[in-house]
This record gives structure tokens, C-alpha cells and sequence, in this order.
């Protein structure tokens, strides 16, 4: 199973203009500003519900403590980004206020987190540190004091070459901080090396939506887990041979609150004629174990969730079956399932796209 959960805050925070806030951004920016000698940089913050995240794992009857986790950021735009680099994410060591500024107001909104102030420019008090910090925390800043301040304890990364490609961050390291009382959780900070950070390289932008992007494309935390369940009773099917794929319960729409088990039966598509009291076109069938499925968006190519060993098919005595955790999708919008079925031996695999359309709305 995937579970996908969202920020409850997020913004971008400018070395180059220090006490803006850009709470309500459409957009995420990570980019660096060279001005005579100096750098000036951004980084971006999130926030999420990781109580709200624990609990509703274990109201659906398992262990969070038992999960992977990877932040996903979907990339809006780049702009001059060098052919190899590093994003780096640490747990923020102090809280943030989110603020409603956008990057382009004038003028600029400064109530909210900034470069220099977690909460407003109106509280001195709320700046960030720069000095004193507590055991394994640190800051760091080119130009402009301030930026943030983060635990060194717990670190992701991730490395590009010749790709400016979405953010699939492995953040398990950290959330196992925040799950064995290591710290207090306030949030992400996403960030360049510091040596990045200082150096001379061009790099102009790199921009992520945000959570107040109006697409599909919001960050996101997946919670990963393989819950398939295969009691093998079914005899298994050949596919090397022409198959049709149907689901029997498959609904046009579903409730966002709701977790539908949608059944999948295989069959053969031109039966062997044998004597029978029955229909071989009504023979049920499984599907290989390792079976994947992914969800697009209907109509599209956009990948919601893609195949992956987190997303195997379960099989029971009646057909394979998956169980979908709908409060984690987009409300009023339609998806697509497609199955990734391995050949004998796993070493290759076909997708079929059976056109399993379905709606998840509102309430």
C-alpha cells in the first residue's frame, strides 16, 4: 500500500530579500542569485501532520514504525540548473509560521516566515538563530544571517546528473528520528549543500508546486508498505497466452472517505474446448504473484502512484484484489488503474491498460 499525505504549511525563503514571506507561492523555488561577490540563496520549508500521519496508519491496523517514506515534489519549471547536483533535507529544530505573502507583492508581505524570522518581522524574538545553538543543531548562510536552523542527526539527499527530474527523496531516516523521540518534528528544510550554496556555480532556479498549486501536483509524503496477501488457491493463469483482465466490483465513483477492495479476475480469452457443466469463459483465474498496479491520471500519462513492490496485488479464493485508500487521492478528479504483469521467471514484464476508470469525489 501507498499512503499520501500532504503539508499543512510550505514557503520559500530568499537570502536575497530577507523578510519575505511567500506563504501563499503557487510554486516552490530553489535557486541562488549571484550579485557582484556575493551568493544569495532560497530554500524551501515544509511542514506536515506526522501525529495526524502515525495515526491514521494505525487506525487502518498497522505499525508506522514498519513504513518507508519518500517526500515526492513535482518540478514546475528550471532554468540554468548544472549538470550534476544535490538536494539535501533536514528536520527543522524550530517551528515556522507560514504567512499569506506571495513573492510578488508590493509591497512585500513580511508577516510570516522569512530568511530571517520564523514568524513575523514585527517579533524579534521569533528570529531565527544564528549562534548557541542546542546539541546536533545547526544554521547556515552565505550571505545574509539566518535561513533556518535544522537537526544534524537525520539527513536525505538526493543526487541528479543531466536531469532535472521530480524529487523522490527517501526521508525514512528522519521519520525514524521522529519515531524513536530523537526530536521534536517541525518540519522539512530543503536545501543545496553549503559548499553548493557558496560557491560561484550558476544555478537559477528550480521550482516545485507548492501545496497551493491548483494541479494534482502538490507535495507529498508516501507512506510505503507491502501488504499484499497471496493464499494461492486460485489456479494460476498463463500469460503468454492471450488474457482478459476485468474487474467485477469496480464502481464509476467512490467517496474520498471510502477504501474499496476492487477485485481483478483473469481469464483465459480463447479457452480450451473441453467437456464441462460450465463456461470456461467464466473460469477464474490469479495472476503471477509480484503483480503491480499504478494510478494515472485518467486521462493523461501523469503518474499518481506508480508500480512498485509497494503496490502488489493480493489474491484470495476468489480473484487478485487491491485495496485502495482513497483519502489519500485528489477529491473530484478521475484515475486510471493499470496492472504490470511479470512473465514466467520475473525477468520481463507487460502492462495492461484495461481502461479501469473510476472518480474519486468530495465527502
Amino acid at each position: 500500500m501507498i499512503l499520501r499525505f500532504y503539508p499543512t504549511k510550505d514557503a520559500t525563503i530568499y537570502e536575497q530579500y530577507a523578510e519575505r514571506n511567500t506563504g501563499l507561492d503557487a510554486m516552490l523555488e530553489v535557486n541562488k542569485t549571484i550579485v557582484g561577490t556575493g551568493s544569495y540563496n532560497s530554500r524551501i520549508l515544509l511542514n506536515f501532520d506526522y501525529p495526524a500521519i502515525s495515526a491514521s496508519i494505525v487506525n487502518l491496523g498497522y505499525n508506522p514504525n514498519l513504513f518507508r517514506y519518500n517526500l515526492k515534489m513535482y518540478v514546475a519549471e528550471a532554468n540554468e540548473i548544472p549538470a550534476d547536483y544535490s538536494l539535501y533535507c533536514y528536520p527543522l529544530s524550530d517551528s515556522f509560521n507560514m504567512g499569506v505573502g506571495r513573492f510578488g507583492n508590493f509591497p512585500e508581505t513580511t508577516d510570516g516566515v522569512s530568511w530571517t524570522y520564523r514568524n513575523t518581522s514585527n517579533d524579534l524574538s521569533t528570529a531565527w538563530k544564528t549562534g548557541s545553538y542546542g546539541a546536533n543543531i545547526t544554521a547556515s548562510w552565505t550571505t545574509v544571517k539566518g535561513g533556518g536552523t535544522w537537526y544534524t542527526s537525520s539527513v536525505a539527499s538526493q543526487s541528479y546528473s543531466y536531469t532535472t527530474s521530480d524529487l523522490d527523496m527517501d526521508i525514512t531516516t528522519i521519520v525514524r528520528g521522529i519515531q524513536s523521540g530523537s526530536f521534536t518534528f517541525n518540519g522539512l528544510i530543503l536545501k543545496k549543500s553549503d559548499a553548493d550554496e557558496a560557491s560561484s556555480t550558476t544555478f537559477t532556479s528550480l521550482k516545485f508546486f507548492s501545496k497551493d498549486t491548483h494541479t494534482v501536483y502538490l507535495p507529498v509524503i508516501e507512506a510505503k508498505y507491502d501488504d499484499s496477501v497471496n493464499t494461492n488457491t486460485l489456479p494460476l493463469i498463463d500469460v503468454t497466452q492471450d488474457i482478459n483482465l476485468i474487474s467485477v466490483n469496480l464502481k464509476s465513483s467512490y467517496s474520498e472517505k471510502s477504501t474499496p477492495l476492487i477485485r481483478l479476475s483473469a481469464r483465459y480469452k480463447y479457452p480450451v474446448d473441453t467437456w464441462a457443466t460450465s463456461s470456461g469463459y467464466l473460469d477464474r483465474y490469479r495472476l503471477p504473484q509480484g503483480t503491480q498496479y499504478a494510478i494515472y491520471s485518467a486521462h493523461s500519462d501523469d503518474v499518481i502512484t506508480d508500480f512498485s513492490d509497494y503496490t502488489k496485488l493480493s489474491n484470495d479464493a476468489t480473484s487478485n484484489y487491491i485495496k485502495l485508500y482513497l483519502d489519500s487521492f485528489q477529491p473530484e478528479r478521475y484515475y486510471r488503474l493499470i496492472l504490470k504483469i511479470p512473465n514466467s521467471g520475473s525477468t520481463s514484464y507487460q502492462v495492461y491498460d484495461e481502461k479501469l476508470i473510476f472518480k474519486v469525489t468530495r465527502g
